[in-house]
C-alpha cells in the first residue's frame, strides 16, 4: 500500500507529454528483450528522444519504457513546464527538497492540482471546492493530501495501526491469508497471478484492518479500479463522468460503513478513526475519517499488488536471481527495495506553490502546479550508482522515492514491505520452474504503472 493521490474531478493529463493510450499494450516482446540481457541489467533504455516533444506516448514501446524521457528531462530540462502549465521536477535532490519544503509546496487539493484546465486560477478553484469537501460531498484532504498542521494529527492517528511494531504482529495473519489463497490454485500448476492473488491479498487485508465485510471485496475492488481509471488520461467525457459518479458512490459507502462503526467502535482502524473524531483535542472529524477510509482502500487496491507482480516477473525473467533468492532468503528484503525503486507503482504526485519560488533559474509564481516525478528520481545518476541495474548490495537501497518523501512518506510502507516479502517467500518455497505463460500488459496510464495480468505456470513443490 503505497502513498496515494486520488482525483475525482478529471483524468490526469500531461499535455505535451501524455495524450493517452488506447487499449492495453503487450509486454511479451519487451520481456524477451529482458531475458536476453545479463541478470543484473534489468532494464535497457530503448528510445532516445532528443527533446521532450519527441516522446510519442501513443506508441506502445514508449509507454512501456518511459525512462529515456525521464533521463532526458533530468539531463536537459530538470524543471520542465508542460503546455498545460504543470512544472515537472525530475532530479532526485530537487524532488527531496520540494517534498521537505512544505511551507512552499502544498500537497492539498490533489484533484484540482492535477486536472486544472489551462487558464483557470488554481487558488480560486481551491476556494470553490473547499466547500464541497467541508460538506463531505467530495473526499476531504487527509493523510497523503493534507498540509500542516492538520497532517501531523492525522498521521499520528493513522500510524497507530500501521507502525512497524504493530505491522510485525500482523505478519502471521498475512502468512495465513497468503497460504490459504495459494492452496486454492497451487495444485493446478498455473494461475493468473494478478486476478487470482495479487489484487486480492492486499485489499482483503486492508479491509480486515478497517473492519469491513469481506463479502464486499468485489464491489470495493471495482470501485477502486473505476476511480483510478479517472486518472489514466484516456477516458472519454462520458467515461470520466461515470468514473466520477463511481467515486461518489464509493465515498458514500465509506460514509455508511464509518457511521455504522461509529455507533459501536471496534478494535480496528475504523474504530480508531471514530474515537479520534470524538476527541475534542484532536483536529479530526467524521469527514476526515470517511476520506481516510476512502484513501486507504484505494491505496491498498493497486500499488502493493503491482509491486508483487513486478517482483515475481523480475524473478521469472532472471532464473538465476530466482534461485539466489531461494538459497538466500535473507536477500529478499534487499531485492524488494530494488523492485520498488526500479518500478514505482505511482510515477509521481502533485504539489502546488503557496508562494513565489524559483528553481534552476525558472520562476514558479504562487499557485503553480508541480509534478514530483518519483520514478525519475529513482533512476537519477546524480544520486544512484548504476541506476538502471538491480543491485542487492546497495548501501542506500531504502532511500528510493517510491513511498514519497518527508512528512508525506507513505504510512503503509512497512505493511507493504511485509506483505510483498511474505508473498515472495511463499511462492519461492512452494514452487519451482516458474514461467510466464502469456502477455503481461500494464494498464494504459502514465500516472500509475499498474500491472494488469501476470499468467504463470510452475511446478508445485
Amino acid at each position: 500500500m503505497l502513498q496515494l493521490a486520488y482525483h475525482t474531478r478529471r483524468a490526469v493529463l500531461y499535455s505535451g507529454m501524455v495524450n493517452g493510450l488506447k487499449g492495453y499494450a503487450s509486454l511479451s516482446e519487451f520481456g524477451e528483450k529482458l531475458r536476453a540481457k545479463p541478470a543484473k541489467n534489468i532494464y535497457t533504455l530503448n528510445a532516445s528522444p532528443k527533446t521532450p516533444e519527441d516522446f510519442q506516448p501513443l506508441q506502445a514501446e514508449c509507454f512501456q519504457n518511459p525512462y529515456p524521457l525521464y533521463k532526458l528531462l533530468r539531463d536537459q530540462y530538470p524543471l520542465y513546464k508542460l503546455k498545460n502549465g504543470v512544472f515537472c521536477l525530475s532530479r532526485y535532490q530537487d524532488i527531496v527538497e520540494a517534498s521537505r519544503n512544505v511551507e512552499v509546496f502544498s500537497s492539498a487539493h490533489q484533484g484540482i492540482v492535477a486536472n486544472l484546465p489551462p487558464g483557470k486560477d488554481l487558488l480560486k478553484e481551491v476556494r470553490r471546492f473547499d466547500l464541497l469537501s467541508k460538506l463531505g460531498l467530495i473526499p476531504a484532504d487527509v493523510l497523503a493530501t493534507a498540509d500542516q498542521p492538520a497532517h501531523t494529527e492525522e498521521r499520528k492517528i493513522g500510524h497507530t495501526c500501521l507502525n512497524s511494531h504493530f505491522v510485525k504482529q500482523l505478519e502471521s495473519e498475512v502468512e495465513n491469508l497468503c497460504r490459504s489463497m495459494m492452496d486454492q490454485f497451487i495444485g493446478q500448476g498455473e494461475v493468473e497471478f494478478m486476478q487470482a492473488f495479487g489484487w486480492r491479498l492486499p485489499m482483503i487485508f486492508v479491509m480486515r484492518l478497517l473492519g469491513l465485510p469481506e463479502q464486499d471485496f468485489e464491489q470495493i475492488k471495482q470501485w477502486c479500479v473505476d476511480t483510478l481509471n479517472s486518472q489514466n488520461g484516456i477516458q472519454t467525457g462520458a467515461e470520466l463522468l461515470r468514473s466520477q459518479a463511481t467515486a461518489l458512490t464509493f465515498l458514500n459507502y465509506c460514509w455508511q460503513q464509518y457511521l455504522q462503526a461509529k455507533k459501536n467502535p471496534q478494535d480496528n482502524l475504523m474504530g480508531i478513526f471514530a474515537q479520534a473524531a470524538r476527541s475534542p483535542d484532536k483536529n479530526f472529524d467524521d469527514k476526515k475519517a470517511a476520506s481516510a477510509i476512502f484513501q486507504l482502500l484505494i491505496a491498498g487496491s493497486d500499488s502493493s499488488a503491482t509491486t508483487m507482480g513486478n517482483a515475481l516477473k523480475m524473478l521469472i525473467d532472471h532464473p538465476e536471481l530466482q534461485e539466489e533468492m531461494r538459497q538466500h532468503p535473507e536477500q529478499i528484503p534487499a531485492f524488494i527495495e530494488e523492485v520498488l525503486r526500479l518500478e514505482s507503482a505511482f510515477q509521481g504526485h502533485f504539489r502546488w506553490t503557496k508562494q513565489d519560488t524559483e528553481m534552476h533559474g525558472i520562476k514558479m509564481p504562487k499557485g503553480s502546479r508541480v509534478f514530483l516525478m518519483w520514478a525519475s528520481g529513482n533512476r537519477d545518476e546524480r544520486f544512484w550508482d548504476q541506476p538502471d541495474t538491480l543491485l542487492l548490495n546497495r548501501k542506500n537501497g531504502k532511500k528510493h522515492l517510491t513511498f514519497g518523501h518527508g512528512i508525506h512518506a507513505c504510512i503503509g510502507r512497512e505493511l507493504a514491505r511485509m506483505e510483498i516479502r511474505v508473498v515472495l517467500s511463499e511462492f519461492l518455497c512452494r514452487t519451482k520452474n516458474i514461467k510466464i505463460n502469456g502477455e503481461t500488459p500494464y494498464i494504459a496510464s502514465m500516472f500509475a504503472r499498474t500491472l494488469l495480468k501476470l499468467p504463470i505456470t510452475f511446478t508445485p513443490v
